[in-house]
């Protein structure tokens, strides 16, 4: 996975981010492909200036798609 470098809020201009992981619910990501249902657990990144969220992701897409399934 390539890592993304968030340097500026866009909708404040803060500089100061908090990496979490969403725990609502269920707090993954669900594939449903034909019989399968796989997840993944989802992160937020949010502003610490004004609590905008700016970013959601998977660390771990591979569960979501191994490489050999996914288009290209």
């Amino acid at each position: 996975m390539k890592e993304v470098k968030i340097e500026k809020c866009p909708y404040c201009g803060g500089e100061e981010f908090i990496e979490s992981n969403v725990s609502c619910t269920a707090g993954e990501v669900c594939v449903a492909t034909n019989s399968w249902v796989r997840m993944a657990v989802l992160f937020a990144t949010v502003c610490r200036d004004c609590g905008s969220v700016v970013r959601f992701f998977c660390k771990t897409p591979e569960k979501l798609y191994p490489k050999k399934e996914r288009r290209e």
